[in-house]
Order: C-alpha cells, then sequence, then structure tokens
C-alpha cells in the first residue's frame, strides 16, 4: 500500500498537467459579433466624416454599402464557424476521454490479472538458474560470501544441500552443523546431518549420526527420514528383523511417492538376504545381554565373511564387512577382507576407487 499510494498521486499529477490547458482555456468568440462591433464602429466613423464634409453623399453611400455587404457575408459563414466551435469542442471532449479512460482502465486489468500485493524480490534472493550461472559457480560465490561471513546460518543451510548432491558429503556434514549451532535444532537439520554423516560413511551409520537421528525423533516422533536411518540401524547392529519390522510400519504411513518406494526397496532387500538360522538369530539378538550380543553380531559377521569367501558378493556387501570388522576392532581381519574384495571388484574402477577411500579409516598399516 505504501508503493501505490505515491504512484496514484503521480498518476492524478500527471493527467492535471496534461487537461491544464483544456480546463482554463476562455470560451470560443464568435467572429459575427466582431463583425457586429466593427460594422457600428465604422459607420459612426462615417457619419462623422460625412457630417464634417470630409467625404459626399455618394462616397457615403457607397462606404455604408460595402460594410453591409461585408457584414451579410460573415452571417452567411456563420454556421461554418459554429460547425468550427463544434469540432473543437469534439475533440476536447476526445481527449479528456483518453486521458481519464486509458489510465483507468488500464489500472482495473493490472488488479484483475496482475499481484499488486506480490512482495519485491531483491536480487540477491533470486534463484540460480543453469542460464546465468552453474554450479560451481553459485558455490564458489557461496562459499566467498561464508569466509567473511562465517555466522550466517542462512548461507550454510543453502549450500548444505547443495554439497550432498555435489556428493562432497564432509562439506556437508560441517555446514549441517554449523546451521545447528548458528540457527538451532529442529528435526530437519538433524536428519540432514545424520543423512550427510551416513553418506560420508559409505552407508555406515556411526555413533554420531545415531544420535542426530535420535535427535530428531525426539523432536518430532514420527519425522520419517530419522525412523529409517533408525531401523536401518537396526540391521547394522544385527537385528535384521526388527530393522524390516519398523521398515514396515513406516511404509504403512507413508502416501505413495519416492520416500515409500525407497523404503519399501529397502525391506525387499533385507528380505531377500535374510536367510535361515541368520534370520532367527536376528529377531533376539536386540534383546540379549551385551557380551552375548557382541558374540551374536561377531557370528552373523562371519557368517557373512563366509559367504563372500568365494570371491563373489557386491561393494556394499564387502563394505558391510569391512567396516563390521572395524566396529568389532578387528582391524587385521578388515585388512584381509579388504584384499579379498579388491581382488574379487578387480574388473570395476568405480569400486576400487570406493575401496581405496575405506582402507583410509583402517588403523595400522595400509594394505
Amino acid at each position: 500500500m505504501m508503493f501505490w499510494l505515491p504512484v496514484l498521486v503521480l498518476i492524478l499529477v500527471a493527467i492535471l498537467l496534461a487537461l491544464w490547458p483544456l480546463l482554463r482555456g476562455r470560451g470560443p468568440v464568435d467572429p459575427m459579433d466582431q463583425a457586429v462591433a466593427f460594422y457600428q464602429a465604422r459607420k459612426v466613423e462615417l457619419e462623422r466624416q460625412h457630417a464634417a464634409g470630409q467625404i459626399g453623399d455618394a462616397d457615403f453611400e457607397a462606404a455604408m454599402a460595402e460594410q453591409g455587404r461585408h457584414l451579410l457575408s460573415l452571417g452567411r459563414g456563420r454556421g461554418q464557424v459554429s460547425g468550427d466551435i463544434g469540432a473543437r469542442q469534439r475533440r476536447k471532449i476526445a481527449a479528456l476521454a483518453m486521458l481519464v479512460l486509458v489510465p483507468g482502465i488500464t489500472l482495473g486489468v493490472y488488479l484483475r490479472i496482475g499481484q499488486p500485493g506480490l512482495p519485491d524480490l531483491p536480487l540477491a534472493s533470486r534463484a540460480v538458474t543453469p542460464q546465468n550461472m552453474d554450479v560451481a559457480s553459485a558455490l564458489q560465490r557461496i562459499e566467498q560470501h561464508l569466509a567473511r561471513n562465517p555466522d550466517d546460518g542462512r548461507g550454510y543451510e543453502v549450500v548444505a544441500p547443495v554439497y550432498l548432491r555435489a556428493g562432497r558429503f564432509a562439506d556437508a556434514a560441517f555446514a549441517y552443523r554449523r546451521v545447528i549451532a548458528l540457527l538451532g535444532p529442529s528435526a530437519t537439520r538433524h536428519a540432514d546431518l545424520g543423512e550427510a554423516l551416513v553418506a560420508e560413511k559409505d552407508g555406515i551409520i556411526t555413533a554420531e549420526a545415531r544420535d542426530a537421528f535420535e535427535k530428531a525423533v525426539a523432536l518430532e516422533p514420527g519425522y520419517a527420514k530419522a525412523r529409517f536411518y533408525l531401523a536401518v540401524l537396526l540391521e547394522q547392529d544385527g537385528n535384521r528383523a526388527g530393522a524390516v519390522e519398523k521398515l514396515t510400519a513406516l511404509a504403512a504411513e507413508l502416501g505413495t511417492g519416492p520416500g515409500r518406494m525407497r523404503v519399501e526397496a529397502e525391506i525387499a532387500r533385507m528380505r531377500t538376504e535374510t536367510g535361515g538360522p541368520a534370520s532367527e538369530a536376528g529377531q533376539s539378538i536386540a534383546a540379549l545381554p551385551e557380551a552375548e550380543r557382541q558374540a551374536a553380531i561377531r557370528s552373523m559377521v562371519d557368517q557373512l565373511d563366509t559367504r563372500l569367501a568365494g570371491g563373489s558378493g557386491t561393494l556394499g556387501e564387502w563394505q558391510r564387512l569391512i567396516r563390521a570388522r572395524l566396529v568389532l576392532n578387528e582391524p587385521d581381519k578388515a585388512r584381509e577382507a579388504l584384499g579379498r574384495a579388491r581382488a574379487a571388484l578387480a574388473g570395476e574402477p568405480d569400486s576400487l576407487k570406493v575401496l581405496d577411500e575405506l582402507a583410509g579409516e583402517i588403523p595400522g598399516k595400509a594394505p
């Protein structure tokens, strides 16, 4: 409203300035009235000259006749003069109509199809599009801004998901930590931090990631992303049946969409990999005392190791085996499993690159 009031005042002033010459103009003078006045003045002058003997009778009569003919001629053209006056009046009306109606119609159309209440969008807040800036340039600009303004929580909140999509998981985790520290905790922020930490560790849910997901659920018990990863954590801890149960309950609460599809895909994977004694053991591992629970987990890890002993298996399975050995504080067995994984996946350069990164997490002499 503060914007439109001065605009309206400016429009009214402009219209008034344009109309002023038309509004203040004097009424038109009838040429016939001027001719009659001139005729009367000329008649008085001729009579004075005739009385004084300056002109004769014949000249006096001839001059009076000439003035009469001129007056009659103007009388015959009076209709045309009136027509010209009417035309000028019509032009004045047309000008008034254009100056008043055109702005009025324009404003009415804008109020109907426009959005006068839409707030201004500052240039700095406009979305960066591929047409004017690529992702690398956008990241560089944001990073330069954050270097100058390290306490800009909103800036970190913008850049964190970009890091995550770009595969810069450690940077994404750092950005989410800064967001929580500067803007405060929320279920979404803690869950996003946990997801970045899981991605950084190639799918392994670390203690920090677990803490982040648990904080998200504490803030919002129904938060789907955090519940998903906490269910997957059950499988990581050896309770695959419990993980399937939690994921099944989560899927029932989700509507159709990518989220439910991901949960159902994880359920299908777990059920496909579930088999015989390992499945039965998984149902009760979580309820065992700590010492027995660790022994049961080691037994399941050994079963996975035995299954992969033939040199088969996917990259994900080899990753789980190596990380499980690290969780069980068995670095020597982790290095041995890493060597077998490299041999089994020798024909997959991308997988070997992931294994090389995983090797850096194994303490002791590099394999």
